[in-house]
């Protein structure tokens, strides 16, 4: 199974979490941040609309194939982890 991680960036717009598959995959997301929550869900996600990682907490999901998470905050320069699962 190989297992890929990284960070990413988030600002005020959604940003991609760069990670798919086309075999369901499992992701973990960390909001690193120590102040702030950061926000998940579809291309179109908002502070309003997404589920809330707060503050150096992490998500376990588990995702179809080729599906994407994206994440965004309320502040610009919000670094987030992740790591992979994938059966690909």
């Amino acid at each position: 199974m190989p297992i890929t991680s990284g960070q990413v960036a988030v600002g005020t717009v959604a940003t991609e979490i760069p990670e798919t598959c086309t075999m369901p995959f499992r992701l973990e997301i960390h909001n690193d941040d120590n102040t702030d929550e950061v926000y998940l869900g579809g291309p179109g996600v908002t502070t309003a609309t997404g589920m809330r990682v707060n503050k150096l907490e992490q998500l376990h999901v588990r995702l179809a194939p080729l599906d994407k998470v994206y994440a965004v905050s309320s502040k610009t320069g919000h670094t987030v982890s992740y790591i992979a699962f994938r059966q690909c």
